[in-house]
């Protein structure tokens, strides 16, 4: 679900100057943020990619109230 929120987010960003200035606001560094908002592949691959990864942690979709499809919970002791 996180993969497919993360391709949607890079698409909103339609060009390499807006990927790349929205990238550098979330903290990415200059060469990843370039490197990647100057990539020929698509978003769906993108999403995976480590300056969207770091950019758009699970934490950041936890703060959105995203529920997670694994349940981690500690284990219950028989």
């Amino acid at each position: 679900m996180r993969h497919r929120l993360r391709s949607m987010i890079w698409k909103q960003w339609k060009r390499g100057k807006v990927r790349f200035r929205n990238l550098r606001q979330r903290h990415i560094g200059h060469d990843l943020a370039a490197q990647t908002a100057g990539s020929p592949h698509g978003p769906w691959r993108l999403a995976n990619s480590p300056a969207l990864s770091l950019a758009f942690p699970i934490t950041y979709f936890d703060a959105l109230g995203l529920p997670r499809l694994v349940n981690v919970a500690p284990a219950q002791p028989n």
